[in-house]
């Protein structure tokens, strides 16, 4: 069975809280084991479509080196022969943003990237999906983690995934944001298999917050 991720996220980084974080839904099993990878200090990236999950943590190595998003997307696919089949969502140290989208991914398809955002989708209703991700993060002042759970709610009101639902994940990292400060993940959240799996993950995520007693920004 082909990896494809038919899929929307979300991929951005927050000046204030110097955090890092990826948003997604699919109609695919355990969307979040796949798609989305972050790291304290080097960055987010969110591989999709025809995936090859290695480019997660090799993207990663990358990022902490000091390589910006738009050279991290070149270098994954450089010697790539599937390349025109991946889609990609990369956010650097710096909160440069930089998305790729591949001439064979299924429609429709694409991305926006800018101002500390990547979003991108394939298979997806039209570019509405992709222009409510990338728009609406920036429209709230709320905790990092609740502005990225919007932005995947906006994807799915403007239409989502064309085939239908299935998973979702939430993912917020930052340095010694973890339980006791001893990792750095905030926010680890992932809905694997169901039929409404944006609003389970949302539900999830304010348990999350209640238990941790999380604040805006």
């Amino acid at each position: 069975m082909d990896p494809y991720l038919n899929t929307y996220s979300v991929v951005a980084y927050d000046h204030a809280t110097k955090s890092w974080g990826v948003a997604v839904a699919s109609k695919w099993l355990a969307v979040g084991s796949l798609c989305a990878y972050a790291r304290a200090d080097a960055g987010a990236i969110a591989t999709q479509a025809f995936t090859n999950v290695s480019f997660g943590p090799r993207g990663l190595d990358l990022l902490e080196t000091g390589a910006s998003a738009q050279e991290v997307i070149t270098a994954l696919l450089k010697n790539d022969p599937e390349r025109e089949s991946r889609q990609l969502g990369v956010v650097d140290k710096n909160g440069h943003a930089a998305t790729y989208t591949g001439e064979k991914c299924l429609q429709w398809a694409g991305g926006l990237a800018g101002n500390g955002i990547a979003a991108q989708g394939n298979t997806l209703t039209g570019e509405d999906v992709v222009r409510a991700l990338h728009e609406s993060r920036t429209e709230s002042e709320d905790v990092f983690a609740k502005r990225l759970y919007a932005a995947l709610v906006a994807g799915e009101l403007a239409g989502g995934d064309s085939r239908g639902k299935q998973s979702a994940a939430l993912l917020v990292v930052k340095a010694g944001g973890g339980l006791d400060g001893k990792s750095d993940r905030v926010v680890d959240l992932r809905v694997d298999d169901h039929q409404a799996p944006v609003q389970e993950l949302g539900r999830l995520l304010q348990l999350h917050l209640e238990l941790y007693k999380q604040k805006p920004d």
